[in-house]
């Protein structure tokens, strides 16, 4: 059958040229396909070369931002001009952004250190002058209490009191705190370190109808610094006696 076939034999020598460049692309195929496995890919230009995991959020946003607006520019969807603008826009807003809002926090008040004088007080040791030295140790309790200044009689003349402070200084405000029968703090005059004396307050006495109280007379910032406080009561109005449980001054903010 092969003897009479229109086809006619390969030569032995074709034949082995054919399986010769068969095998040898065998060989070849493999090495090329691994020389394009491993040929390098091209840098990615808007990459960055560092883990983001360690960064804030507000700094992982930052960068975020700035790969997609290179990613624009690389591609072709903005111009060189608006990449620019918009990488000084993120970087400003990172740098000068919003920061957190911090709540300021309200000086603190200057309490009482001595007594320079008083119009009478109840006793040398219970109710004396000098239980309205330093912070309040009875408000917010209130009531008769010996650890508050009261005066010698309860409602028999005007009364007055006399404090320093341990630090002159412009202030904003005086604090005094009532705990019994309030309402009869009549006056305030402020003490400057001149010696000058300086009406800060003023107001009818009238009982409040509260059992305790914390009077602040706001008096501005004080061009002077202040050394003393004195407070005046119209212990009359007011029934029964006006126990004081300490005066302070409040500084300035600007201070």
């Amino acid at each position: 059958m092969l003897a009479n076939s229109s086809v006619p034999p390969v030569p032995r020598y074709l034949g082995a040229v054919l399986v010769g460049g068969l095998a040898a692309a065998l060989v070849v195929l493999p090495i090329a396909a691994a020389m394009m496995r491993d040929r390098a890919v091209p840098a990615d230009p808007c990459a960055i070369a560092m883990s983001t995991s360690e960064l804030s959020a507000r700094d992982r946003g930052f960068i975020a931002r700035r790969m997609l607006a290179c990613s624009d520019v690389e591609h072709g969807r903005i111009s060189q001009t608006e990449y620019r603008q918009q990488v000084a826009a993120i970087s400003s807003e990172w740098t000068f952004g919003p920061r957190p809002t911090v709540t300021p926090i309200p000086p603190a008040t200057q309490w009482a250190a001595t007594v320079n004088g008083f119009s009478s007080q109840y006793s040398t040791s219970s109710w004396a002058a000098t239980k309205v030295l330093g912070a309040p140790d009875v408000f917010p309790a209130h009531g008769d209490n010996a650890n508050a200044w009261a005066s010698l009689g309860a409602d028999d003349k005007a009364e007055w009191l006399e404090v320093g402070f341990a630090q002159p200084m412009s202030i904003s405000a005086v604090e005094i705190v009532e705990t019994f029968n309030p309402g009869a703090v009549s006056s305030i005059e402020l003490v400057t370190s001149d010696g000058e004396h300086i009406q800060a307050y003023q107001r009818t006495a009238g009982a409040t109808g509260q059992t305790a109280t914390k009077l602040r007379a706001e008096v501005g910032c004080t061009a002077a610094s202040i050394v003393a406080v004195r407070v005046h009561l119209a212990s009359t109005i007011v029934t029964g006696w006006n126990e004081l449980d300490a005066i302070g001054v409040v500084p300035c903010t600007e201070q």
